[in-house]
């Protein structure tokens, strides 16, 4: 199982914070990679994923659910395809004028295509957290931070360090 943790600043309150995040079609638009969505209900949705591994396209049908939540607060949604099962935990919390939006993605890769979704994984968790910062931004206006825990400790210092020059001007 892989794990990536972000925290983006969203500078709305977290009650349109949850408004969005329980909108399929408004979230959707901003994941990378969703190239369909079809509502089912309130809390299930199917959609197709697509991301290359090369030049080949690969294509992935999702069934996503929320299985729980807690409305500003929280939510917790698993999404399952034939290959892999994505668990999504999701918390707001307001802060100033604005709203912390912590989230747990967790993958799991399964059957043939289990190393292709785990290098994958590993390869683009960074780049598509970067890409939803930016869509957040877009849509709230504002500059909604991703602050994506590295790995490690030193791969975190590091994250930090370069945070800290670019916030500077010096990178």
């Amino acid at each position: 199982m892989h794990r990536r943790e972000a925290v983006f600043i969203v500078p709305t309150s977290p009650d349109v914070v949850w408004r969005f995040i329980r909108d399929f079609e408004s979230l959707c638009a901003c994941i990378p990679g969703v190239e369909r969505l079809r509502r089912v209900d309130d809390a299930t949705a199917e959609l197709t994923v697509v991301e290359k591994v090369g030049v080949v396209p690969l294509r992935v049908e999702l069934t996503a659910r929320i299985d729980a939540e807690d409305p500003p607060h929280s939510l917790h949604a698993v999404a399952t395809a034939e290959h892999v099962d994505i668990e999504i935990d999701v918390r707001l919390h307001a802060i100033g004028l604005g709203t912390e939006l912590a989230s747990l993605v967790q993958v799991t890769g399964r059957g043939p295509l289990k190393p292709v979704v785990d290098r994958l994984f590993e390869r683009r968790a960074t780049e598509r957290t970067a890409q939803f910062a930016q869509s957040l931004k877009v849509r709230f206006g504002g500059a909604p931070e991703s602050e994506a825990p590295a790995r490690s400790p030193e791969g975190r210092l590091t994250h930090l360090w370069r945070q800290l020059l670019g916030w500077l001007g010096l990178r």
